[in-house]
Formats: C-alpha cells, structure tokens, sequence
C-alpha cells in the first residue's frame, strides 16, 4: 500500500503539466534548466517510481507492506515546503529571546530599480540585506538619540504575490537594541515612520557597499545601492 496525495495537491500539480510550457512563452526569463528541473522534482515528488521509496512490514505477521515514497526538496513543492517552513518556525521561536517585543518589518526596492537587480542579483542581493540591518540601526539610533545595535533575523524574497520581480526583505527585528556604551538594552515603545530617510538610507547604502564582507562586484553594489536610497526618499516623498 502506498500513501494517496491529498486532492488539492494532485490539482497543484496538474496546473503545471497543463500550463507551464505556456507560462514560460509568457514569461520566457522562466525558461530555463533551473525552473524546469524544480517543476520536473516537484512533479515526482510523492512518486515511487520517480523518487524511490521506503517499505515497512510488520515484523510479527511478515504480511501487508506500506510504502511512502522520497520527498523531492524541491523548493517548488508546496508539501516539502510545509515541512521546510515548520523546521524554519521551530527554529527561529528558539532564537527569540524571552521578554523582548519584536516587530515584522518589510523592506523592498523602488519599482525602478527591480530590472538592474534582476540583472545583478548576484552582486547586490546580499549587500541589500546588509543595508536593510544597517537602516534599521540607524532608525533605531536615531529614534533613542543613543547608538543602538538591534536583533534581526532577515529573509530575502524575490518575488512579490503576483509572481513580478520583486525583491523585498522580511525582517523580524527587535523593538530596541543593544546600547553598547551604556551596556543595556534599550526598548523602544513605537518607531515613527517620517525619520529622515535619505540621510539614513545613504548612510547605510555607504556602508552595505563598502562592506569587507561582500564578496561581489562593488561598484556595481555602490551604484545600485545609492541609486536604492534615493529611489525609496523620492517614492515617500510624493506619497
């Protein structure tokens, strides 16, 4: 006996054996061996002949066997997701400190600046989570008039819900930080949204862009990192 995948995950997979070879003439930056071998793992995910499998016999009886077939890992299946999420959630609650109030904050980019990150993903992505730290730091130094160091843990997504490139950081920060001259914590009750964007976001794109630690193409980072912050200043000025 092996175990049936539950009615909406078989409608999942049956979306992308109809569609995907249209979706990539639509989207053609999809049409790729990349994609197409997450599809093809995600579509075997839950198929012995595919995956392969393990066996379980009752060792008293030595009748009646049951199957459950490999997962795929694939980062594209929903299933294996589930369980990669439900790994990440026990292990993040684990790192939160006791007592300590923590916000979710979402970082992203100007619409502008979506196709040059595209384009240079490899050499600004990681210097773009560096900045989104650093501009929170500055925020929060700025906020206590005191030079605080929050606590962030910071997940990087590419794309939006409607499937558009659109790079954006999820950051779960603490509300306050670590005043290290002072050497205690300092808790911040609320962080006003008008606080001098341009200046703090330059800053940060001036530090994220000279960073030791970026093993990528710094004048590409520096260049799109500034033309980052002047971007966010002039979408929050016209709101």
């Amino acid at each position: 006996m092996t175990a049936e995948s539950p009615p909406a995950w078989n409608v999942f997979k049956q979306i992308f054996i109809e569609h995907w070879d249209g979706f990539k003439r639509v989207y053609p930056r999809y049409d790729q061996r990349y994609y197409d071998g997450l599809v093809d793992k995600m579509l075997g995910c839950g198929n012995p002949d595919k995956m392969g499998f393990i066996e379980y016999r009752c060792l008293q009886c030595g009748e009646g066997t049951h199957r459950v077939a490999m997962s795929c890992k694939s980062s594209l299946c929903l299933r294996c997701a589930k369980v990669y999420v439900d790994t990440w959630v026990s292990q993040v609650s684990q790192m939160l400190h006791e007592g300590v109030i923590y916000r979710h904050i979402v970082l992203t980019v100007p619409a502008i600046l979506r196709e040059p990150f595209s384009q240079q993903s490899k050499a600004v992505l990681s210097p773009f989570m560096r900045c989104g730290v650093r501009c929170l730091d500055d925020v929060f130094s700025r906020v206590s008039g005191k030079n605080l160091k929050g606590g962030y843990i910071v997940v990087i997504q590419t794309h939006g819900r409607n499937g558009q490139y659109n790079p954006h950081l999820h950051v779960i920060a603490t509300s306050g930080g670590w005043d290290q001259q002072a050497r205690h914590w300092v808790h911040l009750d609320s962080i006003p949204y008008p606080m001098a964007p341009q200046e703090v976001a330059m800053v940060s794109a001036d530090d994220a862009a000279a960073d030791s630690e970026d093993s990528g193409d710094k004048a590409v980072s520096r260049c799109l990192l500034h033309a980052l912050s002047r971007g966010v200043c002039d979408e929050r000025a016209t709101r």
